[in-house]
This record gives C-alpha cells, structure tokens and sequence, in this order.
C-alpha cells in the first residue's frame, strides 16, 4: 500500500492530538487517513522520506507537522 494507507504488517506511528473537538481527522500531504472520536490513532508510512501529517478537528481548527521518516 502507498504511503498514506496502513501497510500491513508494517510498524505504525502513534499520532496523537491535544485539544481540538472530535471527530479528529488525519491527513497525511492532504489525503485523509484515518477519521477517529479520539485523540490517538495510528499510521503506517509506506517508507523513507518526508511527509506532512495534519490534524483537522470538527470545528475546523487544524494543525501540522513535517516528519522525516527514515
């Protein structure tokens, strides 16, 4: 699977979200990932390079980060 699916069997990457109203909803370089009610969920990267993990709220509120994944 690609970068922005869960890869099976493949280790994950805890995502983890402070504040914000859920429902919570993933994204990985703009692509929906995972919606959850709550604040943790988990990510399989598809492999190495640079990726831009956001979180967007039920508000609309949202935030991101740039991760490098070696």
């Amino acid at each position: 699977m690609d970068r922005h699916g869960a890869a099976e069997g493949g280790p994950g990457l805890a995502l983890k979200a402070l504040g914000g109203v859920p429902p919570l909803t993933w994204l990985v370089d703009g692509q929906p990932v995972v919606q959850t009610p709550r604040r943790k969920a988990e990510w399989a990267p598809g492999g190495a390079g640079f990726a831009r993990i956001s979180v967007l709220d039920a508000t609309g509120a949202s935030d991101s980060v740039s991760v490098r994944l070696e």
